[in-house]
């Protein structure tokens, strides 16, 4: 099973396979990396603190408590400009989050361009890519995400 193109919700990825011993006895191969394994074991907490660096469990815990106020303030926002803003506001970052058609946020550097943005929804998007659409107007391949 790929769990690495297509992520599970709690943004769980691995590669499963089950295979056979000599002996007929079938087990469960994971193949995952690092960040993937952290993130497995100890959940998406644990990705905060794996991807930024966060030593500090004080640090971790703001951030933790920025999510949940985060989640619970969209809950009654209708408004996805609204949404983009409150996070340009909430986040100081390098990174730009940029919404997938089904409304999925794509994690990008800043600099990152729209064939950045389709390769890393999955290599097969990247390869096939011609043209790309932001905001509803046609922009080329070289053009600049932003959050």
């Amino acid at each position: 099973k790929d769990y690495i193109s297509t992520p599970k919700s709690n943004m769980y990825q691995s590669l499963h396979t089950t295979v056979i011993s000599k002996e007929k006895i079938p087990f469960e191969v994971q193949i995952r990396t690092w960040e993937m394994h952290y993130t497995a074991e100890y959940g998406i907490a644990a990705h905060w603190k794996y991807k930024l660096g966060i030593q500090r469990k004080d640090k971790l815990e703001e951030r933790l408590a920025w999510v949940r106020q985060f989640i619970e303030n969209q809950k009654d926002v209708d408004d996805a400009e609204d949404i983009i803003r409150s996070i340009k506001t909430d986040l100081s970052s390098d990174d730009v989050f940029v919404f997938t058609p089904k409304g999925d946020v794509i994690t990008l550097p800043v600099g990152a361009t729209v064939i950045d943005f389709a390769y890393a929804i999955h290599s097969a998007v990247g390869n096939r890519m011609v043209g790309a659409k932001v905001d509803g107007r046609i922009v080329s391949i070289d053009y600049e995400v932003k959050t």
